[in-house]
């Protein structure tokens, strides 16, 4: 299959906005246990909702406060840290003759980096780790993926710049 330029960057925007939007309801449905277990008193040991409750007297206020710092957090890593991502795969694709061809569209490095953080988030799923942790940290990444995807969006609607040589 082969795509145009705007196509492939739209391709890509799309991927990575689906996948945000999955590992943020992910998240939320991990806050969500995890503030119902804090309220019934069914909560074993660490928890950061049982933590920030000391200070807020009320769960829903501390789950509140987790997401907003999540979603803080996610906007900052998706506008500062994936902004090179995304422009270097949209360098790539717009190097590439038009139509450009589906396996051309990303390096075997980037390939590489994705199956490794799949394969970080199966791991992930079986670690022993608080249902309010594991939701606060798959809601930032889902943020952080949304805000990323923007980036390609802005991206494909842009003119290339034309070098001046």
């Amino acid at each position: 299959m082969r795509l145009k330029s705007q196509s492939a960057i739209l391709l890509s925007g799309a991927l990575w906005m689906g996948i945000g939007i999955l590992l943020l309801t992910k998240g939320i449905r991990y806050l969500v246990d995890g503030g119902n277990a804090v309220i019934n008193g069914t909560q074993q040991g660490f928890s950061l909702i049982k933590k920030l409750t000391e200070y807020t007297k009320n769960p829903e206020q501390a789950a509140l406060i987790l997401i907003c710092v999540a979603l803080l957090i996610g906007f900052f890593k998706g506008r500062v840290v994936f902004k090179k991502t995304v422009n270097r795969v949209v360098d790539r694709i717009r190097s590439q003759p038009s139509p450009v061809s589906l396996n051309k569209i990303y390096s075997k490095g980037y390939l590489f980096l994705i199956g490794g953080m799949m394969c970080m988030g199966m791991v992930f799923k079986f670690l022993p780790l608080p249902l309010d942790v594991k939701g606060f940290i798959d809601f930032t990444i889902g943020a952080a993926l949304i805000n990323g995807s923007m980036l390609y969006f802005r991206a494909a609607f842009k003119e290339p710049k034309v070098s001046s040589n």
